[in-house]
């Protein structure tokens, strides 16, 4: 509603149905306004104007001696200034007998126009009690759970009490996004506590319910900040974004986030788009439950991390005791968890020689399950031990030396798109290597597949020249060789 007018008018429409005390007075005053004024705005477009002037001028029978309650003041319309708002307020009160109980959140009225320095002038005038209503982030979430129930309660609620969530409209949105995610799976704490917090954080960040909180792509990056570099003392004084970031980072501590991976990101493309991919999702969850003691594992390398920053009450001998049981469990960490132990630890007395067999544990299980490619997990650039980089490289320097362009086009047609390792096999491939893959390949569907893709890429060589070099070229002079040679008629024909 943009003016005063339109808001008498919704009172009016409010207060018809309750009216029935004014008797066949107030219906006959009505009924007369109605007929006389259709009748006459058929003859004269005018007339038509009167009709809205009537029904205000009924206001204040219609208004006087009651109880008017409006809610939200701070989402009126721009045009309607926060002075007309009060000076109906006072008007229908001192001359009509009305009185009013407002609802606002007053923190949140517009600055434009100077709403909030009207606000503060006129209220003391006209306002004749207040009452303000101070919600905790406890009491919004009881409230919020009681509106919409959920199986991981607790979980929730030790989430949206660290984000110091206390508007009840947006903890319910986001049980209700907990709810649609984990679909009344009956999850194992260690694995509620891996996805529940992310849900909260991220959903509340949406909402826009954080206050002054991170915005998608900090929390996103910031999930695996260096955790001594974080708490290190500075020579010079903080900026105010720095200060702010160094908050943020501090509640996604509290939270238990230290790292983001897949699951974060289909987060936030749900959250962003509405659109929820079911089955990416439910594959994250079923990956979880069935690593379900890795889960754990992690939990605990978690918890631990969370004393090492906050619990000033532990000496360094207590967790450098702790953490003696990690290297045993190295293997169900992740790499990048197995890396914040050692970095940790290494700053310690006694702590270096535990944080590097932690580090050694995790290479030997890694290494036991003989792997051929290194999955490129890592979109926010989490930092890794030397030592694990190192394994990566290797893995990944063999699985390029190894790698064929049929290996390397399949895996472009199945996802869409390529990494570095179908780059290096592509650039690399010289005629031979074409011709030998065309002539040596027994499926014939792959065959089919793998022609029917390189010559596209050779017809928009200009989207993949800076990519793959010289391959389509190498390609064309492979089919001309096949082409010209007597020996294989048929295959030649194909070409």
């Amino acid at each position: 509603m943009s003016s005063i007018d339109q808001v008498k008018r919704k009172l009016i429409e409010t207060a018809i149905p309750g009216v029935e005390s004014h008797g066949g007075m107030f219906d006959g005053l009505k009924n007369l306004f109605k007929v006389g004024i259709k009748v006459g705005s058929e003859h004269y477009k005018a007339l038509a104007a009167i009709n809205d002037l009537n029904v205000l001028l009924m206001a204040p029978v219609v208004l006087r001696n009651t109880v008017i309650v409006i809610d939200d003041i701070e989402r009126k319309h721009d045009k309607l200034g926060i002075d007309e708002v009060l000076g109906f307020i006072d008007e229908y009160s001192n001359q009509h007998g009305s009185r009013f109980i407002l609802v606002l959140n007053d923190d949140q009225l517009s600055s434009e126009g100077d709403q909030e320095k009207l606000w503060a002038t006129f209220r003391e005038k006209v306002i004749d009690q207040e009452i303000r209503l101070s919600t905790t982030a406890y009491e919004a979430f009881s409230i919020a759970i009681g509106i919409a129930q959920s199986k991981y309660a607790e979980a929730l609620k030790k989430a949206s009490i660290a984000c110091g969530l206390t508007n009840i409209r947006i903890v319910v949105k986001i049980i209700r996004v907990a709810n649609q995610i984990l679909a009344g799976r009956d999850l194992e704490e260690a694995i509620q506590a891996r996805v529940v917090p992310s849900i909260v954080l991220f959903s509340a960040i949406h909402y826009r319910g954080l206050d002054d909180g991170p915005d998608f792509k900090f929390a996103l990056n910031a999930g695996n900040p260096d955790w001594l570099e974080f708490g290190r003392d500075r020579n010079q004084e903080r900026t105010p974004q720095e200060k702010r970031e160094d908050g943020w980072r501090m509640l996604m501590q509290e939270l238990g986030i230290h790292g983001c991976d897949e699951f974060e990101k289909r987060l936030v493309e749900f959250l962003e788009s509405g659109l929820f991919d079911v089955e990416s999702i439910e594959a994250l969850i079923d990956r979880y439950v069935a690593e379900k003691e890795a889960m754990e594992a992690r939990e605990e390398a978690q918890q631990f991390l969370k004393r090492v920053f906050w619990d000033h009450r532990v000496d360094e001998d207590q967790l450098v005791t702790e953490a003696a049981e990690f290297p045993s469990r190295a293997g169900l960490l992740d790499p990048f968890v197995a890396t914040q132990l050692d970095s940790v630890l290494s700053k310690m007395p006694g702590g270096a020689a535990i944080g590097e067999a932690i580090v050694q544990g995790w290479l030997e299980a890694f290494k036991a399950t003989n792997p051929t490619t290194v999955d490129d997990d890592n979109p926010f650039n989490n930092p890794l031990h030397p030592k694990i980089q190192a394994e990566f490289a290797t893995i990944t320097a063999h699985a390029q030396a190894n790698a064929t362009v049929v290996d390397a086009c399949m895996d472009i047609i199945e996802n869409s798109g390529w990494g570095k390792l179908q780059e290096v096999a592509m650039r690399r491939a010289t005629a031979a290597d074409f011709e030998a893959a065309i002539r040596d390949m027994e499926d014939l569907d792959k065959l089919r597949r793998f022609m029917r893709r390189m010559i596209e890429m050779r017809l928009q060589r200009e989207m993949y020249e800076s990519h793959f070099g010289t391959a389509t070229e190498r390609f064309v002079e492979a089919c001309r060789n096949i082409a010209n040679d007597a020996a294989s008629p048929r295959l030649a024909g194909l070409i």
